[in-house]
């Protein structure tokens, strides 16, 4: 399944985010699973420089491969035609790369342009926030006293957690986590043998420079909707997924190239192509159900939530600058597609 994964990126970033957050407050956490699943501890931290040292003799250096060097992503701005309030909306990545900054006029324009920002959630207010996480992570674990080894199959556990311990990814509390969670924290790991992968994504970056200048911010999504997108799969998805991954980056030069091919797509504006609804066509026939019921809650739904809040702001008279994943604007389910549908004019600014 060559699976774009492009929706599902903010979820590794949220995750990876937290867990450094976590160790640099707690000079690390405890290895050892909880008695009482409602006790919950964050993972260990994801990256150390012993992994990095591990993958840096291979052809995983992104800028070798990207090859649009001038950004230039797709934006938009929406006009309620009775009332004259307007938004901008943007898809974003939510990891980068060195060719990223600066961005061009167009976007930062727009940025000076409104009063505040709007993120699919505030990471920073996140990362300081010790009791935020832990409500986060609680709603990962199994609360019916099973583990993920009940969930998975025995190879795929095994296949698992042999590649998450291989990459610091893996502790003994791990095992009382979803499988989802499983899931993004192979992705998160996957992604991390990059070189030149840039941390501080578009929404990352903005929402530094909005507490900066003072600007409001505003979460378009809760903390009950990010972690329910992580653990809106079937058992037996996840288990294809994490196959998927863990032998897609076994080449980690391919992996590579291929998160370079879908930057390349978001950076040039071609927004569509990052549509991961054709990503069905690809995967066993057994599973096409399980995962367009997946699509559904990660992406499809979210961009009707997405699209009712934009629609809120326009008619609160609010001048935002919504950015979220860049795979809530492909297609045609897109929040853009939405907002035409409500009655807005909708333009491609770029």
């Amino acid at each position: 399944m060559k699976t774009k994964r492009i929706a599902a990126a903010f979820l590794a970033a949220l995750c990876a985010l937290c867990a450094f957050s976590c160790t640099e407050k707690n000079d690390g956490v405890s290895d050892t699973v909880t008695e009482s699943h409602n006790d919950v501890s964050e993972p260990a931290a994801s990256v150390t420089e012993e992994s990095t040292e591990v993958t840096s003799d291979l052809h995983n250096d992104l800028n070798d491969y990207v090859t649009v060097k001038e950004t230039a992503p797709a934006m938009w701005r929406v006009t309620d035609d009775k009332t004259g309030n307007s938004i901008y909306m943007m898809g974003a990545m939510h990891m980068v790369t060195g060719y990223t900054y600066p961005l061009p006029d167009y976007i930062m324009n727009a940025y000076e342009e409104c009063d505040g920002i709007a993120v699919e959630y505030d990471v920073s207010s996140m990362m300081s926030d010790f009791e935020q996480m832990q409500d986060f992570y609680a709603k990962l674990v199994y609360t019916d006293g099973t583990i993920v080894k009940d969930h998975l199959s025995e190879e795929t556990y095994e296949k698992a957690k042999k590649f998450m311990t291989e990459n610091m990814f893996y502790n003994q509390m791990m095992d009382v986590y979803c499988v989802g969670f499983w899931e993004v924290e192979i992705e998160t790991a996957a992604m991390m043998k990059m070189k030149n992968l840039n941390e501080q994504g578009i929404d990352s970056m903005f929402l530094s420079l909005a507490q900066r200048d003072s600007k409001e911010i505003v979460n378009v999504e809760s903390l009950d909707i990010q972690a329910a997108a992580m653990t809106s799969s079937s058992d037996e998805l996840v288990d294809y997924m994490i196959n998927e991954l863990i032998d897609g980056c076994e080449n980690v030069s391919e992996y590579t190239q291929g998160f370079a091919q879908q930057y390349d797509l978001w950076a040039s504006g071609n927004i569509d192509a990052l549509d991961e609804s054709d990503v069905q066509n690809e995967i066993p026939e057994e599973l096409e159900d399980d995962y367009a019921e997946y699509l559904d809650v990660i992406l499809f739904d979210r961009n009707k939530g997405m699209a009712e809040k934009a629609d809120e702001y326009l008619k609160e008279g609010k001048k935002y600058f919504l950015m979220v994943g860049a795979a809530h604007f492909a297609g045609e389910k897109g929040v853009d597609d939405i907002l035409e549908e409500k009655g807005y004019t909708v333009e491609r600014v770029a």
